[in-house]
């Protein structure tokens, strides 16, 4: 997957970025926002429920251990408002750790820390693309 043709489904799309490792937010804040048409960052998962309920989003990007609300429990409550939403799970953990509670809420997207852009751009593509697009 290169950026130009992730770039060419993404260009309209939002983006809700959950990281609360400001070091790795900028990092991928900079391939975030070449790529998507408008990305929101938040760095716990009370501000990134905040972010949700004003705000409509094509894909979510979270970490799982997150301040204030940790990213499955703001996953869970994210769902209760848009069982389709597209999500990216990432985390320093890996998915055997949390496999029951990603099940329990359907997350077919997981990625665990540190990720190659190669393996997030395919994963953005997997997570949102759409029959018209393949």
């Amino acid at each position: 997957m290169e950026i130009k043709q992730l770039k060419s489904i993404t260009k309209d799309m939002t983006l809700l970025y959950v990281e609360d490792n400001s070091d790795l937010s900028r990092l991928n804040m900079d391939l975030f926002e070449d790529i998507f048409k408008h990305v929101d960052l938040a760095m716990d998962g009370h501000s990134g429920l905040e972010f949700y309920n004003k705000n409509s989003y094509d894909l979510v990007i979270t970490d799982i251990n997150l301040p204030k609300i940790n990213g499955l429990a703001m996953l869970k409550s994210i769902f209760s408002k848009d069982e389709n939403q597209s999500v990216v799970v990432v985390s320093a953990y890996s998915e055997n750790e949390y496999k029951d509670k990603l099940d329990a809420l359907e997350i077919k997207h997981f990625l665990s820390k540190p990720i190659s852009s190669k393996n997030m751009m395919s994963t953005i593509y997997e997570s949102i693309k759409k029959e018209e697009f393949i």
